[in-house]
């Protein structure tokens, strides 16, 4: 979990629902999930993403968050986001590359927003994002607030989508099925919902033109009978332990 602290964090019938204005980013990462970069333009209709949150029980939401792509590039959109959920008493949280500590004006702008927000930050820990960070000033941050910054440890822990989709291999844990924590979904640019407890391709599982009760019935369903029908792999998964066990 990102934030441990929010009412229902040990349920997993309670969502942690995170926002995806834009998969515009300043790098090109060779690991990126989500295929982000700087000549990405897409983003998200957030007329239809105001009318999709009247139809989501929030007392089955346990923390709120954003990413992309990078949030500190889209501030005033992903303010615009914040607004609709702010008043709600939920934790909030970014997920980020850090590459704004390079720069002073970009960095002061980030925080003040995140403390406008009283957003938790999460920072990359990847190789790759620590040559685009100054990692004094981070870890210099996470020791003055540490209950607002979390750096995270250098990590290779990949998934086989976005720019490494075929060329990784993934282990299944069943983490779909398992999962005792509240369940992670986002809301992506185009208006998709992925469901992202899995080791391997994050499947789509509805969408913000269908009330919120659609979706959540799809995902406990398929918690409960599998989800062959959406998760790429997990067929494939299924016929080799049927050849081994032979």
């Amino acid at each position: 979990m990102v934030v441990l602290s929010q009412r229902g964090s040990d349920d997993p019938k309670m969502y942690d629902l995170s926002f995806m204005y834009t998969k515009r980013c300043n790098l090109s990462c060779s690991f990126c999930m989500y295929n982000s970069g700087p000549a990405v333009n897409d983003a998200m209709d957030l007329v239809a993403l105001r009318a999709w949150l009247d139809t989501v029980d929030m007392n089955r939401v346990a923390s709120f968050g954003i990413y992309g792509g990078e949030p500190s590039l889209n501030l005033n959109e992903y303010a615009r986001i914040m607004d609709m959920v702010a008043h709600l008493d939920k934790p909030h949280f970014v997920i980020t590359n850090g590459s704004w500590s390079k720069d002073y004006e970009c960095m002061m702008r980030f925080l003040e927003f995140c403390a406008q927000y009283h957003i938790f930050i999460v920072i990359s820990g990847t190789p790759e994002h620590r040559q685009h960070q100054d990692r004094t000033i981070l870890e210099w941050l996470a020791k003055q607030e540490p209950d607002a910054f979390r750096l995270k440890p250098e990590e290779e822990n990949f998934h086989p989508m976005g720019r490494l989709a075929g060329k990784i291999p993934f282990v299944c844990t069943d983490k779909c099925t398992w999962w005792d924590r509240a369940l992670r979904i986002a809301v992506q640019p185009d208006g998709s919902i992925i469901f992202q407890n899995c080791d391997g391709v994050y499947p789509v599982v509805g969408n913000i033109w269908e009330p919120f009760g659609r979706m959540d019935e799809c995902i406990q369903k398929m918690r409960v009978d599998g989800f062959s029908l959406v998760y790429c792999h997990y067929e494939s998964l299924l016929l080799k332990q049927v050849a081994s066990a032979k």
